[in-house]
């Protein structure tokens, strides 16, 4: 097969040839070319064998017959001169040996030169046969057959016959050995023509096999390994380039499966990229709900706890403004942010309101572009604002309501977040709310809504040791209804109740935001004054003393006054407990100068000194 040039054409043939074809044509070449060599062989030893080899082994074995025959010849003269010197029979033994073995080699076909072969070489083979035989006929025998003490045949003469038969047995061996020479030659020369149609023959086969072997690198091996490299990117994720479709059909193919294969997984890598995206987003998103849903859960804090539900709602899902509302006796929702109620008391406002209808349906509310308030799905159109009630057991506490500054497309997967994120922020804001409702009223009086006992002891710990370390004033006002006891058996407890209300009132509109008042128990009260030394408190515990004797002139409730003890935090009263023991010792001493009135502590004189 030709080789297969890589031009246009070529390729094109290369692409419309199979691989199987291109091997099939290979091999036929190969086995034609090999087939050949292999009969120009066996020709060439078949004609050695049958005219030359024959004829070298022929010609060997002669000159080894008449070698033989002469060797024998010479034993037989060396054991007839024995035998007639000693006349001792026992030479003669070697005679008639040897006179077999020449017998015998005179018998061999290799003997037989042939006359048409070569003329020459026959003559001299009959002249040593004939000398051979004078010898024995003319000497030999006699000298066998003398009798002790007989006339033995002259010596001389034998010597005469067997010299003339070994002169006439060296021309025919050297004949013979000429012979074989010239037939060892032409052997030789048919084996180096052997030789070279050989070489010549390896050498087309060589020649062929490198045409061929470019051929198949052009169109199999450079294709393959084309590919092979094209397989090798696709492993390391560069799926760019493709694989040009060049070399048999079947790599043709091979590389059109590969680029189809690459264009597939193109597709599946950016749809792997694009949902592994959607999984990140959906997973930050998720990680922030649990983060938000730990923070909330750390805090009991209610104001706190809105405000994380707020950030985290406009983190996540990226809305310009988030209100958290709260309810309000199951009638109003209530902005957690300013306090202030969402509408007024009007049921039908409350109703059309965004985050209105959401608590009263429970189901999440759309607001669209022109303001109109929906519970269809928000993915089929824009919307500016979402709005999700907060619900615990069956029972909406509140409602997250989101929004954006332009209406915008919400995906069903951000709607699920805002519910998982709504979910976790009701719990917590129904747990802050609960808190702070306990906590509430754990240090708020029942009666007269002032903070109790407890909430003193522990207010009034803390702002001791801070005014302590840092040298503020702070001053102490303990007061006592007076004739409360009186009063409560003549008029009984509700009307008593009232009065404590009443009372609790008046300094609950007197104190300052950084003043704190208390109910100590029964009819005392008292109230911290932050920042405040001893001449002011007195100014505005007579303000209060005041203000109490001005509330009871007239109405249902009359003649009610309290006295008042005022006491500064010093180093006389530097605990707690000393400090409302001064103030309760000066409210005494008003009790004992006439009742309706403020005294000051004193401080005790210093110790007198040993």
């Amino acid at each position: 097969m030709g080789e297969i040039i890589q031009t246009g054409v070529g390729r094109r043939r290369s692409r419309d040839s199979s691989l199987a074809d291109q091997l099939s044509g290979i091999f036929i070449v190969f086995g034609a070319i090999v087939g050949g060599a292999a009969v120009v062989t066996a020709a060439s030893y078949a004609a050695g064998w049958a005219w030359f080899t024959p004829a070298v082994e022929h010609s060997q074995r002669a000159m080894q017959d008449e070698e033989s025959s002469y060797s024998s010849m010479l034993s037989q003269e060396n054991s007839l001169r024995g035998y007639l010197l000693t006349h001792d029979v026992r030479f003669l033994e070697p005679y008639t040996r040897a006179a077999s073995s020449v017998a015998r080699s005179h018998k061999s076909p290799s003997s037989f030169v042939g006359p048409v072969e070569s003329a020459e070489l026959a003559s001299l083979m009959v002249r040593a046969r004939l000398a051979e035989e004078r010898w024995h006929e003319q000497w030999a025998k006699a000298a066998a057959n003398t009798s002790p003490g007989a006339k033995a045949p002259s010596v001389t003469q034998g010597r005469d016959l067997f010299s003339a038969y070994q002169t006439a047995h060296a021309a025919f061996a050297e004949a013979l050995a000429k012979r074989r020479d010239h037939l060892a030659a032409r052997e030789q020369y048919i084996i180096q023509g052997r030789v070279f149609i050989e070489l010549v023959v390896f050498m087309v086969v060589f020649f062929l096999a490198m045409r061929q072997h470019h051929t198949l690198r052009s169109a199999v091996v450079e294709p393959v390994a084309a590919l092979l490299r094209h397989i090798r990117r696709i492993r390391d994720g560069h799926l760019q380039a493709t694989a040009d479709p060049v070399g048999p059909r079947e790599l043709a193919e091979l590389a059109e499966g590969l680029n189809e294969v690459v264009r597939s997984l193109i597709v599946a890598r950016e749809l792997a990229a694009s949902r592994d995206r959607e999984l990140s987003d959906h997973s930050l998103r998720l990680h922030q709900i649990l983060d938000a849903s730990r923070e909330f859960a750390e805090s009991l804090n209610l104001r706190y706890v809105v405000g994380s539900v707020r950030q985290s709602t406009a983190m996540i899902g990226g809305y310009e403004h988030v209100v958290v509302w709260l309810m309000s006796e199951q009638k109003l929702l209530i902005d957690s942010e300013d306090g202030k109620a969402a509408t007024a008391n009007d049921s039908l406002e409350l109703h059309k309101s965004l985050a209105g209808r959401a608590a009263k349906s429970g189901r999440i509310t759309f607001e669209g572009p022109a303001g109109q308030v929906r519970f269809s799905d928000s993915s089929m159109m824009p919307v500016r604002a979402i709005a999700i009630p907060l619900v615990v057991g069956a029972r909406v506490v509140g409602v997250l309501e989101a929004r954006h500054s332009k209406a915008q497309v919400t995906t069903p997967d951000a709607i699920e977040v805002l519910e998982m994120l709504a979910m976790h922020a009701a719990t917590a804001i129904e747990s802050a709310h609960l808190h702070e409702l306990i906590e509430t009223r754990s240090h708020v009086d029942a009666l007269t809504r002032l903070l109790n006992r407890r909430r003193l002891d522990e207010d009034l710990e803390t702002e001791c040791q801070r005014c302590s370390r840092y040298s503020r004033p702070l001053a102490f006002v303990m007061l006592d209804v007076d004739h409360f006891k009186e009063f409560n058996d003549t008029h009984g407890h509700p009307q008593a109740d009232t009065a404590l209300q009443a009372v609790a009132d008046v300094l609950a509109g007197c104190v300052r935001a950084t003043d704190t008042a208390y109910r100590y128990g029964g009819e005392e009260f008292c109230i911290m004054l932050r920042e405040t030394s001893a001449k002011d408190a007195m100014v505005f515990a007579e303000r209060v003393r005041m203000r109490i004797e001005q509330r009871f002139i007239s109405g249902e409730i009359l003649g009610i006054t309290a006295s008042f003890g005022v006491a500064e935090l010093s180093v006389d009263a530097a605990t707690p407990r000393a400090l409302i023991e001064a103030a309760d010792a000066a409210m005494y001493e008003s009790k004992h100068g006439g009742r309706n009135r403020v005294a000051l502590s004193v401080r005790p004189p210093p110790p007198v000194q040993a």
